[in-house]
């Protein structure tokens, strides 16, 4: 993986391949790049045999069921209305509806939302927790999007399309 800054903004992943039946692939996802190196890193690569056929996969957006999340810009619509949202309540509810289906548990969620250095307090999971239901779902005490797994953690519901 490549990344200039820890910031979660998404960038593209690329995809490169040689063109023989032999294919090599390399895949690397993109965090905070800059175009000089993008360009720079494009050039090494073909310089090294890789054809110059790029796929560029946008990661940056995505959709599910009237929920659309744009991460660089760090917006949330629920049925094309921005909702406010906190950079910590963005950060977990993206966490989550990426990895859909993913049961995460509290001190999961603060690793990779705070850190690992913070020191973990369940309490402030859950208190985050309801506040994105109160903000995302139609019955925040009878959750669709974001579901309790008794005993673990949260997870995104893998069934909403």
């Amino acid at each position: 993986m490549l990344s200039a800054d820890a910031d979660r903004e998404r960038k593209p992943i690329i995809q490169l391949g040689t063109g023989g039946e032999d294919v090599d692939l390399l895949l690397i996802k993109l965090e905070r790049i800059d175009d000089n190196f993008y360009k720079s890193l494009i050039k090494f690569i073909s310089d090294h045999g890789y054809t110059p056929e790029v796929v560029v996969r946008n990661t940056d957006s995505f959709s599910i069921n009237g929920l659309e999340i744009i991460s660089s810009k760090r917006q949330l619509f629920l049925h094309k209305k921005e909702v406010p949202m906190t950079n910590k309540e963005f950060d977990i509810l993206e966490l989550l509806a990426r990895n859909k289906g993913q049961v995460f548990s509290k001190d999961q969620i603060y690793d990779q939302v705070w850190g690992e250095n913070y020191f973990s307090d369940s309490r402030n999971i859950i208190a985050y927790i309801n506040k994105i239901r109160k903000k995302i779902e139609p019955d925040p005490a009878h959750p669709s999007y974001i579901l309790t797994v008794w005993g673990i953690g949260y997870k995104f519901n893998e069934k909403i399309e």
